[in-house]
């Protein structure tokens, strides 16, 4: 997968001369929100978009955005006949594009490939509890280095993997328009539109085997009145998804999920942002009973983006659930370039 990362890229910055964003010279003054993901296998397959923020590409400008999202799972629950038990690792290396079309148009597309593994940090995260005096929650006393990913109901297991899986994922396109009057004092507001693809395995749980559709509007702004130095900043994100049911997992039910996140920016540094984020969405299994498929998931995020060049961002966040809900993995790392460029003239 590296390797067709890399060919994308070659094609994408090969051929024409480059020339830096508009904007830049103000990079860190309007706030990007972390492009983490909920990596719960039975959520991650149904594709909830990340968020851009609240400007859409300019014309002809190009962003590329590769990105590597790891969780380590350890979440049971079991409810009458009905069983969930997630241990072990996933990672979900991706790349996105977006586009200016026009003034006010985009669009983008999007690939992620997805592999459960047998935990490695097993060892890291009980040393880390220990360290900080945290509950282990389970650690301490399950096996280490083991990859179950199982859902039953009384009548059979719908999915019970044990043996490492990697595949393609599914894959998005989208638009995304500038509304011409932000219906607030801020960045802007932002309508974007997406359509997921079933191009991944939805029997190893990288890809749910349907369509989905997801609508959402963005927008960003200053916060505690620092509009001159912009050191303050926010970032939200209001959406709606709907789609087919995951295979395996219709008799859950189907219905529509709403999506949000909010992020405040902290900007110390011409050249470093940091921000915290939370994301939650509901769940669409409305018949399942166990925790990790029917609760709402809420993940927070805490990280930051260093800028390397004109053209290259490089973001990094650690994820977690909020300790009240087991719809997220417990803990999650995350890391993205991003590459914003144009032809030159």
């Amino acid at each position: 997968m590296r390797r067709l990362f890399l060919s994308c890229l070659v094609v994408l910055l090969s051929g024409f001369p480059l020339s830096a964003a508009a904007g830049e010279a103000a990079w860190g003054t309007v706030a990007v929100p972390l492009r983490t993901v909920n990596l719960n296998p039975f959520h991650m397959v149904l594709g909830v978009p990340g968020s851009f923020g609240a400007r859409v590409a300019e014309t002809d400008e190009t962003e590329v955005i590769l990105a590597l999202d790891i969780a380590a799972h350890l979440l049971g629950h079991e409810v009458g006949g009905e069983r969930v038990l997630l241990d072990g690792e996933t990672y979900r290396p991706s790349l996105s594009i977006r586009r200016g079309l026009t003034e006010r148009w985009e669009y983008f597309l999007g690939v992620a490939f997805v592999a459960h593994r047998a935990g490695i940090f097993d060892a890291f995260i009980e040393s880390w509890h220990d360290v900080f005096g945290l509950p282990q929650q389970g650690w301490g006393g399950a096996p280490r280095n083991r990859l179950v990913m199982l859902y039953a109901d009384a009548d059979t297991a719908r999915f019970d993997i044990r043996q490492d899986t990697a595949s393609l994922g599914d894959a998005s396109i989208g638009v995304g328009y500038a509304l011409p009057v932000p219906a607030l004092a801020n960045d802007g507001v932002a309508l974007r539109g997406s359509l997921k693809l079933p191009t991944g395995d939805a029997g190893v749980l990288a890809g749910s085997g349907g369509f989905a559709g997801s609508l959402w509007v963005e927008t960003s702004g200053v916060l505690f009145g620092t509009h001159a130095a912009r050191t303050w900043l926010y970032a939200a994100t209001l959406g709606a998804w709907a789609g087919e049911a995951p295979q395996g997992l219709a008799g859950l039910g189907n219905r529509p999920m709403a999506f949000a996140r909010f992020g405040v920016t902290w900007r110390p540094l011409a050249w470093m942002t940091l921000t915290t984020q939370i994301d939650v969405h509901t769940s669409p299994y409305g018949d399942a009973e166990v925790a990790p498929l029917a609760d709402t998931a809420v993940m927070l995020g805490m990280g930051g983006a260093l800028r390397l060049s004109q053209y290259a961002t490089l973001e990094i966040a650690v994820t977690e659930d909020d300790g009240g809900h087991w719809t997220a993995p417990e803990v999650g790392l995350h890391a993205a370039l991003r590459w914003r460029f144009r032809r030159a003239e």
